[in-house]
């Protein structure tokens, strides 16, 4: 597609990126409230989200997936053990390493969490046509992609 650059297209393309900024801050308020309900922070709930969903995983798995040390993660579950949300197993071959499995607490909170994803999902897009939510998706995944790109070149644009 050859979009033709010009002072309406790019105001238009400042205007959305206004309302995204909006977006993105309104719903990050909304999940600090809802989470701090719940004693969560985002990133303790990241951590029941990868847990919730791959069942277990060693504290180095962890850290992949937040993109942060391993002793970032070492206090992050210190903290989430303290709540009782998860604990520690012992790994099955590896002595040094442990798995992290969630609680029950943690797994009820889980849950929860998927849950009022998908009501909220359904507020949100249940009145858009599949056609419209695949575009927006495309747009997102664009969007996401260029922002990783960003992120990776220390934020030289």
């Amino acid at each position: 597609m050859n979009i033709i650059h010009n002072d309406d297209y790019t105001a238009q393309c400042r205007d959305t990126l206004s309302q995204l900024f909006l977006v993105t801050t309104l719903m990050s308020a909304d999940m600090q409230r809802g989470l701090l309900e719940r004693g969560l922070t985002l990133t303790r709930a990241q951590v029941l989200w990868f847990l919730g969903e791959a069942g277990r995983l060693t504290q180095r798995e962890l850290a992949e997936e937040l993109k942060v040390t391993p002793r970032n993660v070492t206090t992050l579950i210190d903290a989430l053990e303290e709540t009782g949300f998860v604990r520690r197993t012992a790994h099955p071959t590896d002595r040094r390493a442990a798995v992290i499995v969630l609680t029950p607490k943690g797994q009820e909170s889980f849950a929860k969490l998927q849950s009022e994803t998908t009501e909220f999902a359904k507020l949100l897009f249940g009145n858009v046509s599949e056609g419209d939510l695949k575009t927006f998706r495309r747009i997102l995944d664009d969007v996401s992609t260029k922002l990783t790109e960003l992120a990776k070149k220390g934020g030289d644009r």
